[in-house]
């Protein structure tokens, strides 16, 4: 059984709940090319986001991403500290928990545990992200709940972000649970 040498408190993190981010926008509009790769990586083959011509006969009237591309659309800087190298100096990480791309703008919570699970998303779909359109993250801890499990403390962190176009056209609300443990 693990558990912390200071037991956590569900006070000490119920001031992270109804925290809400600031608005994060994603560098560069979605561009053919991008689209391109990115279906190629998700294996879709679908025609309608690579062939402009079956795409201009679509309600979309154009070259648009999968309905989930927003939640991929935020990359890390190449500033930015490779994750895997959080593995290497410390061998309890499992080079997700210091994730930046979950926070969406959010400041990251700040924990004592290191191992971060995906409890699952709950989507709410809109409509697509055209080629030429630029996405934008805002995120709001939604929950969060300290709970004693048979193997030590779990921290459950909802987060909900509404993913929008810069012109303000709601593509996607994604409500994310995190567990810490």
């Amino acid at each position: 059984m693990t558990t912390l040498d200071t037991a956590p408190k569900p006070e000490d993190f119920a001031h992270w709940r109804g925290m809400v981010g600031q608005p994060l926008t994603a560098e560069n509009p979605l561009e053919k090319d991008t689209l391109r790769r990115f279906v190629q990586a998700i294996m879709d083959s679908n025609k309608r986001y690579v062939d402009e011509t079956l795409a201009s006969h679509t309600r979309y009237k154009g070259l648009v991403a999968p309905p989930l591309y927003p939640v991929h659309a935020f990359r890390p800087t190449t500033t930015a500290p490779d994750p895997l190298n959080l593995v290497q100096d410390d061998r309890d990480a499992d080079g997700a928990g210091q994730n930046d791309s979950v926070f969406f703008g959010l400041p990251p919570m700040v924990s004592p545990f290191k191992r971060l699970l995906n409890g699952g998303n709950e989507i709410e779909f809109f409509r697509c992200l055209a080629v030429g359109e630029r996405c934008v993250a805002h995120a709001t801890y939604k929950d969060v709940i300290l709970k004693e499990g048979k193997s030590g403390f779990l921290l459950f962190v909802v987060i909900e972000t509404t993913f929008s176009t810069e012109a303000g056209e709601q593509l996607l609300i994604n409500r994310q649970t995190l567990i810490w443990r």
